[in-house]
């Protein structure tokens, strides 16, 4: 997918000449679009705005990024298609614009991973064997939702609030008593919507907002993200990442 201004627009290297504004700011730009084409694997067909729609609606571009590289598209074609003296355009950019570029560039080339932005005191994991009391005096002093359950062969799946609220209600059901005492009887309540999702320490806060943001076939958003060392079920978890964290995240790569 191509539109013809761009397609047809001159990039200028960061060498070439003297560093003025404009040359500043399609350095900055051409540092922008190859990033975006990589995280795509995009053909050199596919157009600067197609791809700026696509990580949007992968969530890896927040809307005020967006915005702004719509706006740094139109200026690129703009300063690409006017003027040139001495092989320089004879229209610089802003100051500040340039400035505004650079540090959306610095944004997304440099994008923090999520270990270094959401911080945790300690992880709260369970066996099947563990008694559901733990649980439930987990959820009551610490307000957690979301348990990561471990066997004796690594991530075995999630326990979530939703899941302990089922059980609750079919147990006392029953005999007006909670008879189940482990958390394998528990999981006999989850539902596939009651997720997670395996992730590397090495995750970057654009790719986990993606991946919070991801529906699966069934249309349903994973209830968290289990940070281990390399992504596999056989490590412990190092981070556990929920929807009250996303504020978090959307703040470590505001702009």
């Amino acid at each position: 997918m191509s539109d013809a201004p761009e397609s047809t627009s001159r990039t200028l290297s960061p060498t070439e000449g003297d560093q003025s504004p404009a040359t500043e700011f399609l350095a900055a730009f051409n540092q922008i679009e190859a990033f975006l084409r990589d995280a795509l694997d995009a053909r050199k067909s596919d157009s600067f705005t197609w791809m700026v729609s696509q990580l949007v609606k992968r969530n890896r571009l927040t809307r005020s990024q967006s915005d702004a590289l719509h706006a740094f598209a139109d200026l690129r074609n703009a300063i690409s298609h006017g003027e040139f003296r001495d092989g320089r355009p004879i229209a610089d950019p802003r100051p500040d614009t340039v400035a505004e570029i650079r540090r959306l560039r610095d944004v997304l080339l440099a994008a923090p991973t999520v270990t270094g932005v959401v911080k945790q005191d300690h992880i709260i994991r369970f066996s099947p064997e563990s008694r559901v009391t733990e649980v439930l005096s987990a959820i009551r002093e610490h307000g957690y939702a979301q348990f990561p359950i471990y066997d004796g062969g690594g991530y075995h799946r999630l326990l979530t609030a939703r899941s302990v609220a089922r059980w609750v209600a079919h147990d006392l059901a029953d005999n007006g008593r909670l008879d189940a005492v482990t958390v394998g009887e528990v999981l006999r309540f989850a539902e596939p919507r009651d997720r997670a999702v395996l992730v590397p320490r090495t995750t970057t806060v654009p790719e986990m907002l993606e991946i919070l943001g991801t529906r699966d076939s069934g249309g349903r958003l994973p209830d968290a993200a289990i940070v281990t060392e390399h992504g596999n079920r056989d490590q412990l978890p190092i981070l556990i990442v929920v929807a009250a964290d996303i504020p978090t995240l959307l703040d470590a790569v505001a702009f």
